[in-house]
C-alpha cells in the first residue's frame, strides 16, 4: 500500500478487552517458564484498577520487557506500537483488542505525522479517563546495556495534552517499574520487577501554559527507575564497571539488601566523577583481561569476595533423570526454538523469540501428541478408570508434558546455582586461575577504593 494511500488510524476507546484478559495467562506463564522470577517488589502500591495510571519502565530487552510486564501486572495495559504493523484490517484489529495504538515516528516519513499522532495522543488521554493503564518506556527504543538513558519528551507531551483537555486528570499516577535481568537471553537465569512510589508531578505544571517542566520530570523519572533497577554510570566506562556490577548479583537482591546495592551503585557514579579513579579502574580492567578474563566468564558466580561463594546443590545430579524425563514430550520444540534463538544477531529479540513462539508452540504441540496418545489407547482398548481410554491417555500425556516441563524449569534453576558454585570454588581455589584470580582481587579492590 502506497503511504498516501494509508489510511488514518483511529483506535477504539476502551479500558479492557476480553482477548487481553484471555492471553495474560498464557503470557504470565510462558514468562514464568523462561526466567528465574526472583523479585516482584513492592506490588502492593499497585493503585486501583480503576485509577488512571502510567506506568514507565526501564526497556533493555526488545518485546520481552512489554510481555513480561503484561503478565506480571494485574492490570490491563494499553501500549504504544510502531505504526508499521497495523496497515493489515485483520492485524490492526488483533492488535486493537489487545489494547495497543499506532504512534507514527519520524522514520515512516508521513507529511501529516503530527497530525496523525494528535489523534493517538487524544485517543490515550480518553483512555485515561476512562480508567486505563497505559504503558510506556519512556526513554523511547530499547537498549541492552544496564542503563538507564535520557527520557524523551513523549510522557511530558502526553501529560499536557491530558490536563489541557480533563483538568481532572491531575488525577493520573506516574508509577515507576525496574527491569532487572541477570542474563536476559539465557533460560532460567534471574529477573527482578521492582515497582515504586508514585512520581510526584502536579507540581510542576506551569499554571498559565498548562506545559509540564520537562527537565524536572525526566529528572524524575530517572532518579525513581535509579532506586529500582541497575543503572551503571559514567556511560562512557560501561564495559569497564560491568563485571563488578554483574559480581554484586543485583538481580538477586530483595528489600534491604537491593538498597544497599542501590546505594553502591550511586557510589560508583559519584566516584566516576574522579578522573583519576576511572584511570585506575581501565588499567586494573585492562590487567584482567590480560589476565583471560572473557565476557563469557560469569562473575555472578565469583562474587566480589571469597566468601560470597554458592553452596553447592549436589541433590540436583540425583534429580536430572527425572528432569530430562518430565521434560521429554518438550524436548524438541526447545531445542529447535533455543536453536532458531540463538542464531539472531539481536541479542536483544533472542528471548522474545524463544517465549512468544513458546506460549503456543509448546500447549500446541502437547494437545497434538496428547491426542496421537489418546488415539493409540483408544485403538486398542486401554482403560485404566473405566473412562473413555482416549480421554484417560490424553489427560495423562498432558499432565506429564505441562508439570514436566515446569519440574525441569526448576531443576534448571538451581542446576545453575550448582555450577555457579562449582565455577566459583575453582575460581577462588585452584592453583590454575591464580593469574585471574589475582588481577580479580586487584581489579575489587580498586572498584571499591572510597
Amino acid at each position: 500500500m502506497n503511504k498516501k494511500n494509508r489510511p488514518i488510524l483511529t483506535p477504539p476507546i476502551q479500558r479492557v478487552t476480553i482477548p487481553y484478559f484471555l492471553t495474560r495467562f498464557l503470557v504470565k506463564n510462558g514468562v514464568s517458564r523462561f526466567h528465574r522470577i526472583t523479585t516482584i517488589e513492592n506490588f502492593d502500591k499497585l493503585p486501583n484498577k480503576r485509577d488512571p495510571i502510567i506506568f514507565v519502565s526501564n526497556h533493555q530487552n526488545g518485546m520481552m520487557d512489554p510481555m513480561i510486564i503484561s503478565g506480571l501486572i494485574k492490570h490491563q495495559l494499553h501500549w504504544l506500537t510502531r505504526s508499521d504493523v497495523f496497515w493489515k484490517p485483520l492485524i490492526r484489529k488483533l492488535l486493537y483488542s489487545y489494547n495497543q495504538m499506532p504512534i507514527y515516528r519520524h522514520r515512516d516519513k508521513f507529511t501529516d505525522i503530527r497530525e496523525r499522532n494528535s489523534i493517538i495522543w487524544n485517543c490515550c488521554v480518553e483512555r485515561l479517563e476512562i480508567g486505563a493503564a497505559l504503558s510506556l518506556f519512556p526513554e523511547g527504543n530499547h537498549n541492552p546495556k544496564k542503563t538507564i538513558r535520557d527520557v524523551k519528551r513523549g510522557l511530558g507531551d502526553l501529560l499536557g495534552i491530558a490536563i489541557n483537555k480533563h483538568p481532572n486528570l491531575k488525577r493520573v499516577k506516574i508509577i515507576p517499574l525496574g527491569l532487572d535481568y541477570e542474563d536476559y537471553p539465557g533460560y532460567k537465569r534471574r529477573l527482578s520487577l521492582r515497582m515504586g512510589d508514585a512520581i510526584e508531578w502536579n507540581d510542576i505544571i506551569n499554571k498559565e501554559t498548562g506545559v509540564i517542566d520537562f527537565n524536572i520530570l525526566s529528572n524524575r523519572v530517572q532518579s525513581a527507575l535509579r532506586k529500582l533497577t541497575t543503572d551503571i554510570r559514567p556511560k562512557a566506562y560501561y564495559d569497564e564497571l560491568l563485571p563488578f556490577v554483574r559480581a554484586m548479583r543485583t538481580t538477586e537482591a530483595k528489600n534491604d539488601a537491593w538498597l544497599s546495592k542501590s546505594a553502591e551503585l550511586d557510589r560508583i557514579a559519584k566516584k566516576g566523577e574522579s578522573s583519576e579513579w576511572l584511570e585506575d579502574v581501565s588499567a586494573a580492567c585492562k590487567k584482567l583481561k590480560e589476565s583471560g578474563f572473557t565476557e563469557e566468564m560469569r562473575p555472578e558466580a565469583w562474587g566480589t569476595e571469597e566468601c560470597e561463594k554458592r553452596q553447592k546443590k549436589i541433590w540436583t545430579k540425583v534429580l536430572l533423570p527425572l528432569a530430562y524425563l518430565g521434560n521429554l514430550p518438550t524436548a524438541l520444540q526447545q531445542y529447535l526454538l533455543n536453536r532458531r534463538g540463538d542464531r539472531l544477531k539481536a541479542m536483544e529479540f533472542r528471548s522474545t523469540l524463544k517465549v512468544g513462539a513458546g506460549i503456543f508452540i509448546y500447549p500446541i504441540s502437547w494437545t497434538i501428541l496428547a491426542s496421537i496418545a489418546g488415539w493409540m489407547a483408544y485403538l486398542n482398548g486401554v482403560s485404566f478408570f473405566g473412562v473413555s481410554p482416549f480421554f484417560e491417555v490424553f489427560i495423562a500425556f498432558w499432565s506429564w508434558a505441562t508439570f514436566g516441563n515446569k519440574f525441569y524449569g526448576w531443576f534448571q534453576e538451581h542446576i545453575h546455582d550448582h555450577r555457579d558454585a562449582i565455577e566459583g570454588e575453582q575460581f577462588w581455589c585452584s592453583e590454575k586461575k591464580s593469574p585471574l584470580r589475582n588481577a580479580w582481587i586487584e581489579y575489587i579492590a580498586v572498584m571499591k577504593k572510597q
